[in-house]
């Protein structure tokens, strides 16, 4: 078992950086018909069409890691509409992306090495040792492809047309009610994403991430460049808990969704609250959800809630003076049914 100190959310913002004079990969030539111009792109369709779902996923991870390009796109969420920019580049085989959120206060993400750096107004800037920049984008390219078709279908829905460009759509269908499932719209040619909707089981949309532009590049911009040699954050890390050493709360899980596995048990020391509580993380190759036991005694306020946000829900339960919190891209009741599946000792679930 481990014990992970954690610092609440910090936010600084890095330069930002125009790449709009940048060079774009070579387009057909201005004398091409648009015939002419046309047919490449038809033949590539047709090759496309033969794929299957998971050959498609897979060539967009591929593309992901490998290519050079810069996505703008909107995250709709509750209608609530939010302009990002995600820059990727190769810089010597090591992969560097950019993640930095347009509007309101600064916060921006760096992925390099194995390592997640978060900016964000008014905290200090820190790093977490991780395998991919969180989010949609940052799962489906991470992801064990033949793994996730043990929760989910995955099927060719057709072709549509995103930001100007043609797109081959799949769908990410759950095997269980209760999660959510996906809509991908990839570009027909190279298989990087324009498009995700996030559904409900009635197929109504709870979140969407929808390019504006996407500019691909024959190599990494100056900005790449840049962040492959600047000193990121250090890393914040936890020492592993003795043998002899206990839970705050002995408690286990009596309930999770079909398929999701326990990926981590441990302790979070919360830095800047001066609290530290027991942690599970659940996982099934798409989505994650954190499971945190807090016991706040039974003098402090009740602070039961749920609330979503886009995806995103969270649910927070006090029992017998211990807070127990689901946070996760889940449905609302799938939360609600995690939280109240936590089981204590039979001491602690004396009234």
């Amino acid at each position: 078992m481990r014990k992970t100190v954690l610092m609440m959310p910090a936010l600084i913002a890095l330069a930002s950086f125009s790449v709009a004079s940048e060079t774009v990969l070579p387009e057909s030539s201005s004398n091409d018909t648009s015939v002419q111009a046309v047919t490449p792109m038809l033949a590539s369709q047709e090759e496309i069409r033969e794929e299957t779902a998971l050959d498609l996923l897979m060539r967009f991870q591929h593309a992901f890691h490998h290519l050079n390009y810069e996505l703008a796109y909107i995250e709709v969420r509750q209608g609530h509409i939010e302009p990002v920019r995600f820059i990727h580049g190769l810089v010597d085989d090591v992969q560097i992306s950019h993640r930095v959120y347009l509007n309101g206060p600064a916060h921006e993400a760096v992925y390099r090495a194995n390592k997640v750096a978060y900016f964000e107004a008014g905290q200090p800037p820190y790093s977490l040792t991780s395998k991919r920049l969180p989010g949609i984008f940052g799962n489906l390219a991470a992801l064990e492809a033949e793994r996730l078709s043990a929760n989910y279908e995955l099927v060719i829905a057709g072709k549509s047309r995103v930001a100007g460009r043609p797109a081959q759509v799949m769908r990410i269908v759950p095997k269980s009610a209760d999660m959510y499932g996906l809509y991908l719209w990839l570009d027909f040619n190279s298989a990087l994403p324009l498009r995700i909707d996030i559904v409900d089981r009635q197929g109504d949309l709870v979140e969407q991430h929808m390019a504006v532009s996407l500019i691909e590049f024959s190599k990494p911009n100056e900005w790449m460049q840049e962040l492959a040699s600047i000193d990121l954050p250090s890393v914040v890390t936890g020492a592993n808990l003795d043998a002899s050493e206990e839970l705050q709360v002995d408690w286990q899980l009596g309930w999770k969704p079909v398929g999701m596995e326990v990926r981590a048990r441990e302790q979070h020391s919360l830095v800047l609250l001066s609290e530290s509580v027991d942690y599970m993380q659940l996982g099934d190759g798409l989505f994650d959800v954190s499971v945190y036991i807090n016991p706040i005694g039974t003098t402090s306020p009740l602070r039961e809630h749920l609330v979503r946000q886009g995806a995103t829900s969270l649910h927070t339960v006090v029992r017998n003076g211990i807070e127990i919190t689901v946070v996760g891209e889940i449905p609302p009741e799938t939360a609600s049914r995690i939280a109240d599946s936590v089981k204590f000792s039979p001491r602690l679930e004396q009234p």
